[in-house]
């Protein structure tokens, strides 16, 4: 008991300091009056999951929560698996403040504003911040801030999925004590508010009665229901393959066959269970027998070295990859977390959209999903995927719904870089009239009017300076402006375009050349002086 009283006391105190340190960065965000987007909507996040934290802390503040956890060593166990999360979401949480604040200053308007009200005796104000306008230090370092911005995305993710297991299990048990078909106990979307899960939980087993002995049999472990005689056919192969072969044989008489004498969950040797093929195959009437059966739901594939997109699915993201909504459905209705993560950081929209299923992706984003989730491993975002497949539907559609534009992945290419890349005018204008970044930097710093000039496309040279693009800027490397990547490649429609659109002829690069010496060596040895029209730097950084 004391055991427990101190899971608790653990939990109860890290949640009320991670409560307390998400809502001082919320309100250090919400008084930043020029915040861009991006900021915004991490705030937003950041406000969610303040409630999320500060209701868990709430609920283990009763008497008869604290009691209910007493009673059951799982859910005891459960708890103390936010501890970690929790400690890692505080840490970043701080992190992000502190990356932030030396872009920021007073804002003046705000503070006159403000003395006005101290001279007629008036309370002050509270302060308000603005970014610091042409802060050059903001134009290197936002990269660092949004880089700590995808890290918070990962440890909020984390901590996430462990509350919605918490409820899961919460609700399972539950259920059990109110003698509910335990077929109808697994119908329960993903939720992470734990806390009212808590609460629920609690209140049922006080209406039931703590001397009621039907009570701790009915909310035994889970493991121990499946009894220790099938622990070994969860691991083997060789039942795995004949549960497979039972799903491939789209019938659900050989499926209830095999499943007489082999667990629903069992693995093969890529750790896939029998409802991911199911998932993965579209087949509706297998899919919901195996969650009658006690499947679960998120079962992840493993995390295989050799399989960086399909390490760490569950059946919810091979459905999405598919584009079976109808599995989808159902897979959420039985708890899958609509924002599960595979072991590189995909979720399944992602995998929508990488498949062109635009359908699906709409009802994701009618489903609240993330659509700004990144991989954890390349930086990539539902809407890089439409972008590089030129799915002008599909950019739309996540635009329309509050994609980010502006996010970069590792090598910081930003969804408008890939457009140019792939010449789509189109995809270029939809991103630009949206507010897309004209002038935001990759690697090297190289633009996408560097890009534009390097591959000598006139037209999205033109769309690009006419929404703002800087003509001269320059690369961190060889401080060449558009022109002089234009000259390298020997793109002279490119040259003749920018020289007409007003690019600086007499701009130098590290070495003094402008782009007439440039264009002069390029014309002599042309592999020594291009460009990559994909990178906008030297070819030979392609094996760097």
């Amino acid at each position: 008991m004391a055991e427990v009283i101190g899971t608790v006391a653990a939990v109860l105190q890290l949640a009320q300091a991670v409560a307390s340190t998400a809502l001082e960065v919320y309100d250090f965000f919400s008084v930043i009056q020029n915040a861009p987007r991006e900021i915004r909507v991490i705030n937003t996040d950041v406000h969610a999951f303040y409630m999320l934290v500060n209701n868990l802390a709430t609920s283990l503040l009763s008497p008869s929560v604290v009691a209910a956890v007493a009673d059951d060593a799982e859910i005891e166990t459960a708890l103390k698996t936010l501890l970690e999360p929790m400690r890692n979401c505080r840490v970043v949480l701080n992190r992000m403040k502190d990356k932030l604040s030396p872009h920021l200053k007073p804002d003046m308007s705000t503070a006159q504003a403000a003395g006005q009200d101290s001279e007629r005796g008036s309370s002050i104000s509270a302060e308000r911040l603005r970014m610091r306008s042409g802060n050059v230090s903001w134009y290197f370092k936002r990269r660092e801030v949004f880089a700590t911005a995808l890290e918070l995305e990962r440890t909020k993710a984390t901590f996430g999925a462990t509350m919605g297991g918490i409820t899961m299990i919460l609700v399972l048990k539950g259920a059990s004590l109110k003698d509910q078909p335990r077929k109808m106990a697994y119908k329960h979307e993903f939720d992470q508010d734990a806390g009212s899960a808590l609460k629920v939980y609690a209140t049922s087993v006080f209406e039931v009665g703590e001397d009621d002995r039907s009570v701790n049999e009915s909310t035994e472990s889970f493991s121990t229901k499946v009894g220790s005689s099938t622990t070994g056919l969860l691991i083997d192969p060789v039942l795995a393959e004949e549960l497979k072969a039972g799903v491939n044989s789209r019938s659900k008489f050989v499926v209830e066959a095999v499943l007489q004498h082999v667990h629903v969950d069992v693995r093969d040797s890529k750790g896939r269970t029998a409802l991911s093929y199911a998932a993965e195959n579209g087949q509706i009437e297998i899919t919901e027998l195996l969650l009658e059966r006690g499947a679960l739901v998120s079962a992840r594939h493993y995390s295989l070295s050799s399989c960086h997109r399909n390490s760490g699915k569950s059946p919810i993201h091979w459905a999405a990859m598919k584009g079976h909504r109808n599995i989808v459905e159902l897979l959420l209705q039985y708890g899958a977390n609509p924002n599960a993560r595979t072991t590189s950081g995909r979720t399944p929209i992602q995998e929508a959209s990488a498949a062109g299923h635009n359908d699906l992706v709409a009802f994701f984003i009618s489903k609240k999903v993330n659509i700004n989730a990144q991989a954890y491993s390349d930086g990539w975002s539902c809407l890089h995927e439409v972008v590089f497949l030129r799915n002008i539907p599909g950019v739309r559609l996540l635009v329309d719904g509050g994609a980010l534009l502006n996010v970069q992945i590792t090598s910081s290419k930003a969804p408008l870089h890939l457009a140019v890349v792939q010449q789509s005018i189109s995809i270029m204008e939809i991103l630009l009239q949206a507010g897309a970044d004209p002038n935001i930097p990759m690697n090297e710093d190289i633009t996408p009017l560097h890009l534009a000039a390097a591959a000598g496309w006139t037209l999205g040279i033109e769309l690009l300076v006419r929404f703002g693009a800087e003509m001269n800027a320059k690369d961190s490397l060889t401080h060449e402006t558009p022109l002089h990547k234009a000259a390298r490649n020997r793109e002279l429609h490119g040259v003749q375009k920018l020289l007409e659109l007003g690019a600086n002829p007499e701009e130098t690069n590290c070495d003094g050349q402008n782009y007439e010496d440039i264009s002069n060596c390029a014309q002599a040895s042309p592999q020594d002086w291009a460009v990559d029209s994909y990178r906008g730097a030297y070819l030979m950084s392609l094996h760097a």
